[in-house]
């Protein structure tokens, strides 16, 4: 059997998604690229990658992350800081879940998991996404345990966002080989 990749892009018109039919037995979506101009949301069966763009609005972020949590409580972030001892303290209080630290340069280099179904915890996040915005743009990997309904939900769930539309369906489809 070989997997071939099919891929379909769209413009800037907004697809008809019930033309796809993801419980074709060859034919099961890889990911799903969403988004508006300032944000793309590319969603696969374990991973969400966010790309926030420099003019992204606070609410924009805020209503992103509130939105994968309505959907799916149980996605996390994982989120690397240096500070000082008595700073990691202070992010388990903002409900952050410390997962490892030691002693490097300059503090202390501490691995956080921001759970989605810590309404705080998503506040600090969004508040740490806007503050890298004003230098750059931010790109972040949230974890999940997913599939093509859970990602199609996650469309509803945004789908009120000005301009927010499907940009890209990828396709794994398995075709039987022939012995030519």
């Amino acid at each position: 059997m070989l997997i071939m990749l099919v891929s379909i892009e769209f413009g800037d018109s907004y697809p008809d998604i019930a033309k796809f039919d993801i419980s074709k037995a060859d034919q099961v979506v890889s990911s799903i690229e969403m988004g508006t101009d300032d944000i793309t949301m590319t969603c696969t069966q374990g991973k969400i990658a966010i790309w926030f763009g420099k003019k992204t609005p606070e609410n924009l972020i805020k209503h992103i992350l509130t939105g994968i949590s309505n959907v799916d409580s149980s996605v996390t972030h994982e989120m690397e800081v240096i500070c000082d001892f008595n700073d990691i303290e202070k992010y388990e209080g903002k409900e952050y879940i410390l997962v490892s630290y030691a002693k490097t340069r300059g503090g202390y280099r501490a691995i956080f998991n921001i759970p989605f179904s810590k309404r705080e915890a998503l506040d600090h996040l969004a508040d740490a996404i806007l503050e890298q915005l004003q230098q750059r743009p931010v790109h972040k990997d949230l974890f999940w345990n997913s599939g093509a309904a859970k990602i199609m939900l996650l469309f509803d769930e945004l789908s009120d966002i000005d301009g927010w539309r499907i940009k890209k369906v990828d396709f794994r489809k398995d075709i039987m080989a022939s012995d030519e």
